[in-house]
């Protein structure tokens, strides 16, 4: 039986995806070089289009591996990871995973957490839009029920943990510098990431902090907030703390909303 058009495009897809995969039998003669050779180009034009999706998404990745370092790594990617999306953004979204378990990258710990962090940017640009709430709506509020407050946090926060100076490393290849030496931190750090404007940006968490965030995100009153931060510190400078925390959220735009429980 003749092969339909579909069946002889999904056969050439596959053997181009998978160099293995013999497809000799749907390939005429070429009149120059071989068929190995004509369906080369096809593959290497298949893994070059596809380094260039994940060099376009962690920039700073590429710069920071180098070229020749970056298109090994890519290949090794490609192969583990055949395109499977028909849309190109979310081809890399495997990435840090990929280099914190493949040897050798996995014995930098930083190239997954700069590959986590420009995910992270990335996926912050494109998270929904929300409106953001000024000091304005939250003098609105009474005093005296501020403390049933509900913060809902805009759709594009979301912390993430690292054990590297990943975030000097960022910056510095942002400015055009020459990057530090990485390092391991000393104990973790949390980062937000989230979309002021219509710019990602990032910033460094303390611990208390970072569960202040938490908390409000799965919509705990502000009043319960404070008795938890009072547990973590000096408790006669737990609202003070707590208000300074709320400002700063209002300034970024992370405030998307305020009810009352």
């Amino acid at each position: 039986m003749k092969p339909s058009l579909a069946d002889i495009q999904h056969a050439m897809l596959k053997g181009i995806m998978h160099p293995g995969h013999n497809i000799d039998p749907l390939i005429k003669n070429p009149a120059r070089d071989t068929k190995d050779v004509m369906l080369g180009v096809y593959r290497y034009a298949y893994v070059s289009r596809l380094r260039e999706f994940l060099a376009n998404d962690h920039e700073k990745l590429s710069c920071y591996m180098g070229e020749a370092a970056f298109a090994t790594m890519s290949k090794a990617y490609v192969a583990k990871y055949p395109s499977d999306q028909p849309n190109a953004r979310w081809y890399s979204r495997h990435l840090p995973e990929f280099l914190a378990a493949t040897p050798p990258f996995k014995k930098s710990p930083e190239l997954a957490e700069l590959a986590l962090l420009e995910r992270a940017l990335n996926d912050a640009f494109d998270a929904p839009e929300a409106a953001h709430k000024t000091f304005d709506d939250l003098a609105a509020v009474p005093p005296e029920d501020i403390a049933q407050a509900q913060f809902a946090i805009h759709p594009s926060a979301r912390c993430i943990t690292v054990v590297t100076n990943v975030t000097g490393l960022w910056s510095s290849l942002r400015c055009g510098e020459q990057p530090p030496s990485p390092y391991r931190l000393d104990e973790p750090q949390e980062v937000l990431i989230w979309r002021q404007g219509s710019s990602s940006r990032f910033r460094l968490l303390g611990k208390e902090e970072s569960m202040t965030l938490a908390k409000a995100q799965e919509g705990l009153p502000f009043g319960v907030i404070c008795e938890m931060i009072a547990m973590m510190d000096d408790p006669d400078t737990a609202a003070i703390r707590a208000a300074t925390y709320l400002r700063g959220w209002i300034e970024a735009e992370l405030i998307s909303d305020i009810r009352l429980a």
